[in-house]
């Protein structure tokens, strides 16, 4: 039963237009299903090319093209090798056998044969889409080119031209509007997730996070268990909500120091990690240290009189899961008994990660700064 609703869950992904990408050995209906996988695979979308590819040989445990999807698909230093060992090569078309060539080579990195694979392969079948296309890459032109020439196969090659015009190397300028264009043609030929993702990351490129945040959600939609588009999303809406996340860690840098100044152990615990010590360089230049909750057991003859944080400036990873925060602490204090007053003037940095539990504190550093005082040595 699982099965049959494997294959019939695929069917209903194919689309009934769909073209024939390669000359293929399965029977009828796996034909349909695996130039559909083709199509994913093109398209960047693996796992989905997999599930298809595996439908196919339920149909058809005979269908070459399948395995040769699935072997794409696999690690070069994975599965690869064991994959294509398992296929009958005898029983494959002339492009099929190409493509296995090909897959063969980038075993080895043999990047002669792998090319040479392709020349021959077009000289014998000059029309094949699939071929053409592996011909194309490296070339935002080419990619192009393909487009033109096989208008019913290009929804990945319009994804790699909206790059192109996004990347200004195509018509030899930055152009958002022929890539968001670029973008939406190939979804009109190829319902899935990457064209999503990719317009994600074009918006993301002209700085509109919010666009980026829109459409990386609907790629992360498609099927949102342990999907390969939840990253960039986190990364999208973070983008979205800087402001506040760069106003949260400006106060939460003034709550942990002012914990530790305080010995509040239970309000420092809530901004650092069990998955990372913290690391903290004292101003008095001192060597770096693991600060524990034993840090909190030392005794200090530091009486402050005052001490203020000012000029936070936060900046982020491209990623945005680690902020650098950079400020300034003025201040005073006095030692011991003395009634001398020391003024207190430092720069200081410290990093934050994000975690599943909020933002967290994994290092700082200080360093007497403008004439003023650190802290005095142990």
């Amino acid at each position: 039963m699982k099965n049959i609703i494997t294959i019939i869950f695929c069917m209903l992904f194919i689309n009934l237009n769909s073209q024939q990408w390669v000359d293929d050995s399965c029977n009828k209906k796996a034909s349909e299903i695996v130039n559909e996988a083709v199509e994913h695979l093109a398209n960047l979308e693996q796992l989905m090319a997999v599930g298809m590819a595996k439908a196919a040989l339920m149909l058809d445990d005979d269908c070459g093209c399948a395995n040769l999807v699935m072997a794409a698909a696999a690690a070069r230093t994975g599965s690869r090798k064991s994959k294509l060992e398992a296929i009958n090569v005898g029983g494959l078309t002339s492009e099929e056998k190409v493509w296995h060539k090909m897959l063969t080579a980038t075993l080895t990195g043999d990047s002669d044969t792998y090319l040479s694979s392709i020349s021959d392969g077009l000289k014998e079948t000059p029309d094949s889409p699939l071929l053409n296309w592996f011909n194309s890459a490296g070339d935002y032109n080419n990619y192009a080119k393909f487009a033109q020439d096989f208008p019913e196969h290009a929804s990945a090659a319009y994804n790699m031209v909206a790059y192109g015009h996004a990347n200004g190397e195509i018509g030899g300028k930055v152009d958002y509007d022929a890539a968001f264009k670029a973008i939406d043609k190939s979804r009109e030929l190829h319902d899935g997730p990457n064209a999503l993702d990719s317009k994600a990351e074009i918006a993301a490129m002209s700085g509109d996070f919010m666009k980026a945040r829109q459409n990386q959600f609907g790629a992360f939609d498609y099927a949102s268990f342990a999907s390969p588009y939840q990253p960039k999303l986190v990364t999208y809406n973070r983008n979205v909500n800087k402001d506040e996340i760069v106003k949260n860690l400006q106060e939460a840098q003034k709550t942990v120091q002012k914990a530790i100044l305080d010995r509040n152990i239970e309000e420092f615990k809530k901004y650092v990690t069990d998955d990372m010590q913290l690391v903290s360089g004292d101003s008095n230049l001192q060597e770096f240290y693991e600060f524990t909750d034993a840090s909190f057991s030392r005794q200090s003859n530091i009486n402050w009189n005052s001490f203020d944080l000012r000029d936070i400036e936060v900046d982020f990873s491209p990623d945005m899961t680690m902020a650098v925060l950079t400020f300034y602490a003025d201040g005073s204090y006095t030692q011991g008994d003395s009634e001398e007053s020391v003024a207190y003037n430092t720069r200081a940095s410290s990093v934050w990660i994000a975690t599943a539990d909020g933002w967290k504190t994994v290092h700082t550093n200080w360093a007497p700064y403008g004439g003023g005082s650190g802290i005095p040595k142990n």
